[in-house]
């Protein structure tokens, strides 16, 4: 089940439907709904989902290899690209003539891992940008990470993005629509004991 974040929603839908390059930022704590929230907006859309793990830059790499193969071919491959510069640029090919939707999970894990993948997104969305309908999407549950090494004034995609998300915990009215089954005492009783721990999109 999911529920709320309609705003999000509609605004990660009109960006979608502009048929150009996109690229969105989202961030927010950890548990806070992130990944539901982009795992029900690329639902049955053409998109390619990776999500980083606190690795090696190699392990991150075959994965994401795997990721975009899957996505192009169809089928489960163990081959891998030889760089990232490689495979990002075989996704804004994928997305020259339609709309591709590539969304990195847990950024923060791989940049960290590959030192140069902030500066190399950043050249190919100079290179790509104007040729291609990618819609990139970062995510990122560091928020210092992400306010540090993507949007600041001096990080390498600093004036790259079309649209930036800080995801917030739901509110006790948002959590009420998630505990429709409880009366209003009980509602303010759950909320008064677990607060924001509630504030998941899915159920």
């Amino acid at each position: 089940m999911f529920i709320e974040r309609d705003k999000e929603l509609e605004a990660l839908d009109r960006l979608y439907k502009s048929d150009k390059f996109e690229f969105v930022v989202i961030y927010g704590r950890r548990r806070v709904g992130k990944t539901a929230l982009i795992n029900h907006f690329i639902d049955n859309k053409k998109a390619i989902y990776f999500m980083g793990v606190e690795s090696n830059e190699k392990q991150n790499l075959e994965n994401f290899s795997k990721s975009i193969i899957e996505f192009s071919s169809g089928i489960q491959a163990e081959t891998s690209f030889l760089s990232y510069q490689t495979a990002l640029e075989y996704a804004f090919k994928l997305a020259e003539n339609d709309r591709v939707i590539l969304a990195i999970d847990e950024y923060p894990y791989v940049a960290r891992a590959s030192k140069s993948l902030a500066s190399t997104l950043q050249m190919l969305i100079d290179k790509y940008k104007d040729n291609s309908k990618l819609m990139l999407i970062l995510c990122g549950s560091s928020m210092s990470y992400m306010e540090d090494h993507v949007l600041a004034y001096k990080a390498p995609l600093y004036g790259r993005r079309t649209a930036q998300m800080k995801i917030m915990p739901f509110d006790f009215e948002e959590c009420c629509t998630y505990l429709s089954g409880l009366s209003d005492e009980d509602k303010a009783y759950v909320y008064g004991i677990v607060g924001e721990s509630t504030t998941v999109c899915t159920g």
